[in-house]
């Protein structure tokens, strides 16, 4: 297993490749990273700017000796409905969109790109016909879109669980269906789990909301984002200063990870610092988070 980090500590913070590089490589001592869409010029994979910045990145990347593993469609992203928008021309957009993040990804030479797909309204979620219809055209979406990602030589797509329900694959049980609906994709969707979101919807009683996901045998081997979150609260936390008891566990990730014979699975560190975090603290505070990481998985 590989632990690297996810590139969405450094919005609004640092901006150029080198700058973000050198936080990975020397002060972390990571050699692989996940860029988030929120690094890119307004967030907006379509743009030409963003196409060079990412080709920017790519090159800083061999220069630093930091591996791009993939590109994580970011919060700017979480704030939409994309796929799943209840306006038919909202959702070709998205689709769009989703489009030109793959063809980023044929740029970078990453092997995978996604996360967030989409989240229904409340009322086709209340609906039963509505979300039957909706999670129907969502397949055949994803499975166009695999075929663009066949073209762009991705290796995997990307689909997260959510701490939503009303997004898919937020539900163990759900994000099983929705990787098996997808067997004939040209490019397979693969789980990234994020270890935050079923404790952040787990009831507070609930000994081990992640036991059942490491349980359960997936097509592909899922990646994973590690972030410290507690239940009723999807935090995006560091590992620095929590209480393991009540939280995310990593000795009981680990274990499991090591149970569960997940050993090709990448794991991306995604601490979202708040803006009001003192800047100086930023770097300290991850270098800290690493270190619990590099211990637990010895």
């Amino acid at each position: 297993m590989t632990l690297g980090i996810n590139t969405c500590f450094a919005v609004k913070r640092w901006t150029r490749p080198d700058d973000i590089l050198r936080i990975v490589g020397e002060e972390l001592g990571l050699q692989v990273c996940q860029l988030s869409v929120d690094n890119v010029p307004l967030a907006d994979p379509r743009s030409a700017e963003s196409r060079e910045y990412v080709r920017r990145f790519a090159a800083t990347c061999d220069t630093a000796g930091v591996e791009l593993d993939s590109i994580f469609t970011g919060l700017a992203a979480y704030s939409t409905s994309l796929l799943l928008d209840d306006d038919e021309d909202a959702r070709n957009a998205a689709e769009a969109w989703y489009e030109s993040l793959i063809v980023l990804g044929g740029i970078a030479g990453v092997r995978s790109v996604g996360g967030h797909i989409g989240a229904l309204s409340v009322p086709t979620a209340s609906d039963p016909a509505r979300r039957e219809r909706a999670m129907d055209e969502l397949r055949d979406r994803m499975l166009r879109l695999s075929q663009r990602a066949e073209n762009e030589g991705l290796a995997t797509l990307l689909f997260e669980n959510m701490a939503v329900s009303r997004e898919p694959g937020s539900v163990r049980e759900n994000a099983l269906a929705l990787e098996g609906s997808l067997a004939t994709a040209s490019v397979p969707w693969q789980l990234c789990f994020d270890v935050g979101h079923p404790v952040a919807m787990a009831s507070r009683d609930d000994d081990d909301a992640l036991a059942p996901w490491f349980e359960t045998r997936w097509k592909t081997n899922p990646m994973l984002q590690l972030q410290y979150s507690r239940p009723d609260a999807d935090m995006h936390a560091g590992f620095d200063e929590t209480d393991p008891a009540v939280g995310v566990n990593p000795t009981r990730v680990a274990a499991a990870l090591a149970e569960g014979e997940w050993p090709n699975s990448s794991l991306f560190i995604e601490v979202m610092p708040a803006h009001e975090m003192r800047d100086d603290a930023v770097v300290p505070m991850l270098r800290r988070t690493v270190d619990v990481w590099t211990e637990v998985l010895a």
